[in-house]
C-alpha cells in the first residue's frame, strides 16, 4: 500500500477510501487489465478474416503475445505470491469472453474436421499449455528467452505445429 501511495501521489486515506483492503486494490487492478485485455482482443480479433483454423492460429499467437505482456507478467507474479488472498475473489469470476471465443474456434475447428473431436476443455487446455505456459512461467522468473517478437515467432511456429499434430483427427 505504501508503494501505491507514494505511485499516485496521494495520501493513503484517498486510497483507502477507494479501496479498503489490499484485496480490494488488487481486484481493481485485475479488473482495468481484464478490461484492457479484453478490449484489445476484441480490436484483434475483429480484424481476422480467413477460415477456422487461421482465426484459431490468430487467437493462439494473440495468447503468446499477451501472456508476454510485462505487465500481465508482473500481475501473475503478485497473484502467485498473494494466491491465498487473491484466490478467494478470484477463483468466483467466470465470465471469460476470451476462452469463450477460443472454445468457440476449437468447437467448429472439430465440427469441419481439422481437429479430432473429443473434450473441448482438455484441448483447450493443450493448447494453452503448447503455446503461452512455458514462456509464460519463463518470463515470471525473470528471463528474456522470448522478449523479441522474432523469439516469439519461432517458438510459436513450433508450438503450433506440436499443438496440430496432437490435435489433428488420425
Amino acid at each position: 500500500m505504501e508503494q501505491v501511495v507514494a505511485a499516485c501521489g496521494v495520501g493513503k486515506d484517498t486510497v483507502y477510501r477507494r479501496f479498503p483492503s489490499k484485496l480490494a486494490l488488487f481486484e481493481g487492478v485485475v479488473e482495468h487489465a481484464r478490461l484492457r485485455t479484453q478490449a484489445h482482443f476484441q480490436t484483434t480479433m475483429a480484424a481476422q478474416t480467413g477460415d477456422v483454423m487461421e482465426q484459431l492460429r490468430a487467437v493462439a499467437r494473440w495468447l503468446l503475445t499477451v501472456n508476454l505482456d510485462p505487465t500481465l507478467i508482473a500481475f501473475k507474479r503478485i497473484a502467485f505470491s498473494e494466491a491465498l488472498v487473491i484466490g478467494q475473489s478470484v477463483a468466483n469470476k467466470t465470465d471469460d469472453p476470451i476462452m469463450d471465443r477460443l472454445l468457440g474456434l476449437l468447437r467448429e475447428a472439430q465440427k469441419t474436421g481439422e481437429l479430432a473431436r473429443g473434450d473441448i476443455l482438455f484441448l483447450a487446455a493443450h493448447l494453452l499449455n503448447c503455446i503461452a505456459i512455458g514462456p509464460t512461467i519463463e518470463a515470471m522468473l525473470g528471463r528474456t528467452t522470448y522478449a523479441s517478437t522474432r523469439a516469439q515467432n519461432a517458438y510459436f511456429e513450433k508450438a503450433w505445429t506440436l499443438f496440430l499434430n496432437g490435435a489433428r483427427p488420425r
